[in-house]
């Protein structure tokens, strides 16, 4: 695709027409309206609900932050000829588009989301998926519905659960919740929903997935065994894995003046876990700290690998 200036009227955001083309190529306005059922009462109105949606997209990508842009965009010469002028709106609309949305509607913004990138694992062929589970937060201002405090953020917002894939770098899914919501809650009911969803693909796939100690709970790990989805969890220490790791490493003491990493792992069940499990330790002594020894633990149900590459792929 070439662009070229021939003069005439000029635009800050020319660019857009490539990412217009990219949407326009993988037929992303089909793949919108067979996902997204967006309520809409108007009875007079120029721009679909899908086109509001669009232009929010577009702004977004472009770095607006503020909805206010949409109004220079009417009068964007460049825009209005790739989008038509009928379909750009203003402010206010886009700010009554969100006032229409409901529960409903961001389930159908979540399977749009796996329909992009199920798009691009058919096109690929990827088969081998490393998974990232976490949470993260939006910042919300003013009497926001169900916005929270967030102790760890020290603001207040939302506190979404996110799913990535490693390789392709794909959101895969995105679960949106209050504030005050714990990072791993119920995290197993939401990744099934990727895990089930990676496995109609219909080319064979292997997976692991990763998350920090937020996510170390019994009905996760019991959800990756069901799926046969391996996994890779920090655990956070505590006196019992503390005394295992100490006891592991009475035969290599470290030098105070030399830093040392050592790889190794045991057998552990906490009083919660169904059976016991593998896990693997990095000790590290750092040089002339007073410290002999910080512990880093992962629970994990791959059983031949070495901890110390494990450890390289929790990372």
């Amino acid at each position: 695709m070439t662009l070229t200036a021939d003069g005439g009227q000029l635009s800050n955001d020319a660019g857009l027409v490539l990412f217009q083309e990219f949407l326009h190529r993988i037929n992303f306005r089909q793949l919108a309206n067979q996902c997204l059922k967006l309520p809409d009462q108007r009875r007079f109105w120029k721009a679909s609900m899908i086109d509001i949606f669009l232009e929010k997209l577009l702004l977004d990508v472009a770095g607006y932050l503020h909805d206010s842009s949409a109004n220079d965009w009417q009068r964007d010469p460049v825009l209005a000829a790739t989008l038509g002028s009928s379909r750009l709106v203003s402010q206010p609309s886009l700010s009554r588009f969100f006032k229409r949305l409901e529960d409903a509607d961001l389930d159908d913004f979540r399977k749009l989301i796996w329909q992009v990138a199920a798009l691009a694992f058919r096109l690929s062929g990827q088969s081998r998926f490393v998974l990232d589970i976490d949470s993260t937060h939006c910042d919300t201002f003013g009497n926001q519905e169900r916005s929270a405090f967030n102790a760890h953020y020290m603001a207040y917002g939302y506190h979404p659960q996110v799913v990535f894939d490693q390789d392709s770098g794909l959101l895969l899914d995105a679960l949106m919740r209050p504030g005050n919501e714990y990072t791993g809650k119920e995290a197993d009911k939401f990744v099934e929903i990727t895990f089930s969803r990676l496995s109609a693909l219909p080319q064979s796939t292997s997976v692991i997935i990763r998350g920090d100690s937020g996510f170390a709970a019994p009905k996760f790990y019991e959800m990756c065994d069901t799926h046969g989805v391996d996994f890779l969890v920090r655990l956070k220490a505590n006196s019992k894995l503390g005394k295992l790791a100490e006891t592991a490493l009475v035969d290599c003491p470290p030098k105070y003046e030399e830093s040392k990493c050592v790889y190794h792992e045991f057998k552990y069940q906490a009083a919660s876990w169904g059976k016991a499990r593998r896990v693997i330790v990095c000790s590290t002594h750092t040089a002339d700290e007073l410290v002999p020894w910080n512990h880093a633990f992962v629970v994990t149900s791959l059983a031949s690998e070495a901890p110390e590459t494990l450890f390289k792929t929790y990372r």
